[in-house]
């Protein structure tokens, strides 16, 4: 009796939670494959050639060119930093391709310990006077020591003088 009780709930709980009707339905695409569809043409794009090496040490490399004729290209090492257990990630790469005007894209980039360096004929050049080629005219500006003094309004021993002369006859400040 007592396993009656105890298997005919596990019956139900399993019965209840089957597939009530069968999926017709096809398998959706991978995302990998729709992200890899352009426009109206529902292909994929095929990869051409692609390379891929990782090292012990870190240090990796790789490359791959799509049948639409973008190119990547990335390495990666560590070089040595200031001192001796100091190492410094470094990734250089390059990427091009068409754009949708039919221009060609072309970047190459670097990132190390200075940050992130693309170059690239289509990224936007700033002025030479925005990159600190301006001499700085004021010069510098001299720390000046704090003083409790220096926190307080300053109050003039003087009262002040009126905006405008005061009408003929009459006493200024009225």
């Amino acid at each position: 009796m007592f396993s009656f009780v105890v298997a005919l709930p596990v019956f139900v709980t399993l019965c209840v939670a089957a597939p009530q009707a069968p999926q017709s339905a096809a398998p959706a695409p991978p995302p990998a494959a729709a992200a890899a569809t352009s426009g109206s043409n529902k292909e994929p794009i095929p990869i051409v050639s692609q390379t891929d090496e990782n090292n012990p040490d870190g240090s990796f490399q790789f490359s791959f060119e799509t049948g639409n004729g973008i190119k990547v290209e990335e390495k990666g090492y560590l070089k040595d930093g200031a001192n001796a257990s100091e190492k410094i990630q470094v990734i250089e790469g390059s990427v091009s391709y068409t754009d949708s005007d039919g221009n060609p894209v072309n970047l190459k980039y670097i990132a190390d310990e200075n940050g992130f360096q693309p170059e690239g004929d289509h990224i936007p050049k700033a002025p030479d006077s925005q990159l600190g080629a301006q001499p700085n005219v004021a010069g510098p500006i001299a720390p000046q020591p704090y003083s409790s003094q220096s926190a307080q309004p300053a109050q003039s021993a003087q009262p002040a003088e009126p905006a405008q002369p005061a009408p003929p006859g009459q006493p200024a400040g009225q």
